[in-house]
């Protein structure tokens, strides 16, 4: 059933916001039925993506694939390590939904904490690359004290690398992990490697780190902004300035 579902949604001519609707509900009130099926489910959704044109269907896989990695997290996120050749597209565009989602990010980053040391597995291009998600999901799940989540990001520093796709992915996963006041407290830390990503970032990178800036530095702002924060935020002012331009080029 569910096979059908995804592949219906490839049909743009019969395929409607109702219709995407309608069968997504269907399916979740079914999925005793299909929840065995999650890594040929996923590897379908993989398969069928790039010829699902229309926004209804699209989002309507994206919900099913967020919905299968909150409950089967390990069968969705070791499918996709399977299946997926290094850098591909599509994999990153189901790996960046699943980060936007603040619960479905928690599970798939500790499924990639165990099984991204495997190092057989790829996410997108070397074992190197793979270490910055890597590193990322240890910050993540790992119940650090503030005094101890500085010095361990100082360790890794995994925002320094221009890799337009890691950085787009980290940044997404942070912009869902600095939503928690508490995990914005602590990404303080990161601020001068975020100037950094600013400076070579292309205009989408960009955004997604200004949200982060702005997650953290809201939190800077109801305790004492420490002097640091406040000459990185005038230093930022001509970014966001740049930003607001790109946005009126574009309308």
């Amino acid at each position: 059933m569910v096979l059908v579902f995804i592949e219906a949604m490839t049909n743009s001519s019969t395929f409607d916001k109702v219709a995407a609707r309608n069968m997504l509900g269907m399916v979740k009130r079914n999925c005793d039925f299909w929840l065995v099926d999650v890594p040929k489910i996923t590897s379908c959704i993989h398969k069928a993506l790039g010829c699902i044109n229309t926004a209804p269907a699209r989002r309507s896989v994206m919900s099913l694939i967020v919905w299968m990695a909150d409950k089967c997290p390990g069968e969705v996120v070791s499918t996709l390590l399977t299946i997926a050749p290094p850098g591909d597209s599509t994999a990153l565009a189901l790996w960046e939904v699943m980060f936007s989602v603040p619960q479905t990010l928690q599970n798939v980053l500790k499924e990639l904490l165990i099984q991204l040391q495997d190092r057989h597995y790829r996410v997108l291009y070397t074992h190197w690359v793979d270490t910055a998600i890597l590193r990322l999901a240890i910050l993540a799940s790992s119940d650090l004290q503030d005094e101890e989540f500085a010095p361990m990001y100082l360790v890794m520093r995994f925002l320094r690398q221009r890799r337009p796709a890691v950085l787009s992915l980290l940044l997404r996963a942070m912009m869902t992990l600095s939503q928690r006041g508490e995990m914005a407290k602590k990404m303080k830390v990161m601020l001068p490697d975020l100037m950094w990503v600013l400076q070579y970032g292309n205009k989408a990178i960009k955004i997604k780190a200004l949200v982060v800036f702005r997650n953290v530095m809201a939190q800077l702002e109801r305790e004492k902004a420490s002097p640091i924060a406040v000459r990185l935020a005038e230093f930022l002012l001509p970014f966001f300035d740049d930003v607001r331009l790109m946005y009126k080029a574009d309308v």
